[in-house]
């Protein structure tokens, strides 16, 4: 009797999974950089049978600080540029990079989620949620940013490897210090902060992270267009005295995601 109730209750969980679709993608795992492709499978669900289906996505779902897709429209009028695309009987595909679906930033992504539904919502698949962007991988240097993409409100990480350094006198810096200045969108600059003392998170690696308008005051009505980093310190001549050493300068353009 326990086994036949074990199939019922198996065959009952098999009818109700097949009942909300089927969601893959490719990749299987992504940042929120990269191109994605849904394929939905909307067999046993209000669509079935569907021949548009469109999308409805929002992000960081149950962690806050979440965008409704650009895409999505209405509810009662999903927009032209939500809707799948139909592959094969009850398949459809929609391709999305997700910072440019949500108009926000890697370092505001976290997850996203979506659902199928007709262009006036009188039909809809289940939510599919939450679905996680994979954390970025950066690529060694002497020089980092974090995130490699950022808008002009974004926190932003600046790290020196100096391990990875070049230069002899990078190699040798002490008392490093981390100078920005930032820029408008005509390339005007509108603020500099110099000799920022930087934490050292390891015999190696040091950093600095700020959010523009903590770091200077932007004028009323300014967007910034860019920021430029420099690390220095300093090293020792041959006669023992500190003297200044600098990296190079690098320029750091704002993305635009809304």
């Amino acid at each position: 009797m326990k086994k036949i109730l074990l199939l019922i209750i198996c065959c009952f969980g098999t009818i109700w999974a097949s009942g909300q679709g089927k969601v893959t993608f490719s990749p299987a795992t992504f940042t929120s950089e990269d191109e994605v492709t849904i394929t939905l499978d909307v067999t046993g669900t209000p669509l079935e049978g569907a021949n548009d289906v469109y999308i409805w996505a929002f992000s960081n779902d149950g962690v806050g600080g979440g965008k409704d897709a650009s895409t999505n429209g209405q509810w009662g009028a999903s927009s032209p540029n939500a809707k799948f695309t139909k592959t094969a009987t009850n398949i459809f595909t929609f391709k999305f990079t997700g910072t440019i679906l949500f108009g926000q930033s890697p370092a505001e992504l976290i997850n996203f989620g979506f659902l199928g539904k007709s262009i006036d919502g009188s039909k809809q698949t289940p939510d599919y949620k939450p679905f996680k962007f994979d954390p970025l991988v950066f690529t060694p240097g002497q020089f980092r940013l974090f995130p490699a993409k950022l808008d002009n409100t974004d926190m932003a990480t600046v790290y020196f490897h100096q391990n990875l350094a070049t230069d002899i006198n990078l190699q040798r810096m002490t008392n490093i210090k981390v100078d920005l200045s930032f820029y408008n969108e005509a390339g005007s600059v509108v603020g500099s902060k110099q000799g920022i003392a930087t934490v050292k998170e390891s015999a190696i690696l040091f950093s600095y992270s700020f959010i523009p308008d903590r770091v200077i005051t932007v004028p009323a009505g300014t967007k910034l267009g860019k920021f430029t980093y420099q690390f220095s310190g300093t090293v020792k001549d041959a006669g023992g005295l500190d003297v200044q050493a600098n990296g190079p300068v690098i320029e750091v353009v704002y993305t635009v995601f809304n």
